[in-house]
């Protein structure tokens, strides 16, 4: 007899991805305990490697490699502002929010991206913050606290969804009813304009994150009414997509610990 395989389609920022249950190359997963995160560092200096190169087709790439003996979670960006009044733009790679990294980086391997800025923007480009698996930070503690704010809206996305999950495997839901609620998990878009560009910039980084798991349940309950909307189906669906929230929620709340 076949057994039957369970396929989740997860979200990430800006991209999603057909996810099935089989052994990825050197993304073994390695969990923090609380005796590793006691050691953890606060280091001057970033145990990374930071490359500016040119590819082939002669645009600007940055390449990070880990030279910390934990994975990699996180890492931040900032280049030069365009003019005195602007604030330093920065962009934030987070594996634990899936904006824009894909899985932590283990040690001596590298994530490389493309930068849109050209020019004396692009040199100018430096990492100003990063995390590692085992709660040890690099970077201020204000830059430090960004990431930490959007781990910490993703995680009480998280929450949510998993009551609602939950709610729906005790009443049976169908496909369309699990629609219905993951419409509602959207959040909220600021009520008023934000005062600051810092607080827009705040504000911003906690939202971004969120919609993963509005859309994640989306995705997955639509492709259940395209191909096969019956109730073992779906209550198998959503009890793999419950599990997969779990697992994501606590390492969040892992990360967390100890920060501010």
């Amino acid at each position: 007899m076949r057994a039957l395989r369970t396929t989740l389609f997860l979200a990430t920022a800006g991209a999603s991805l057909l996810i099935c249950a089989a052994p990825v190359v050197a993304q073994t997963e390695h969990e923090p305990t609380n005796f590793d995160r006691r050691f953890a560092r606060h280091f001057p200096e970033p145990p990374v490697s930071f490359e500016l190169v040119e590819s082939a087709d002669h645009r600007p790439r940055i390449i990070i490699t880990n030279l910390y003996q934990y994975p990699l979670t996180a890492y931040m960006l900032q280049t030069e502002p365009r003019s005195a009044a602007d604030s330093p733009p920065t962009m934030i790679h987070d594996a634990l929010t899936r904006m824009d990294l894909l899985a932590p980086i283990p040690r001596g391997l590298s994530h490389q991206i493309g930068v849109p800025q050209v020019g004396e923007l692009v040199s100018s480009a430096k990492l100003v913050a990063a995390v590692w698996e085992d709660g040890s930070t690099f970077g201020p503690d204000e830059l430090l606290a960004r990431i930490s704010r959007s781990r910490k809206a993703l995680a009480d996305s998280y929450d949510l969804a998993i009551a609602t999950l939950q709610t729906g495997l005790e009443k049976n839901w169908t496909a369309e009813e699990y629609l219905i609620a993951a419409q509602q998990l959207k959040p909220p878009m600021p009520a008023q304009q934000m005062a600051t560009v810092d607080e827009a910039i705040a504000a911003s980084e906690k939202l971004v994150p969120q919609p993963i798991v509005s859309y994640t349940i989306t995705s997955n309950m639509q492709h259940a009414l395209q191909h096969d909307r019956s109730p073992a189906r779906v209550a198998k669906l959503a009890q793999a997509l419950l599990k997969n929230f779990e697992q994501s929620r606590d390492a969040l709340r892992q990360a967390l610990v100890g920060t501010s």
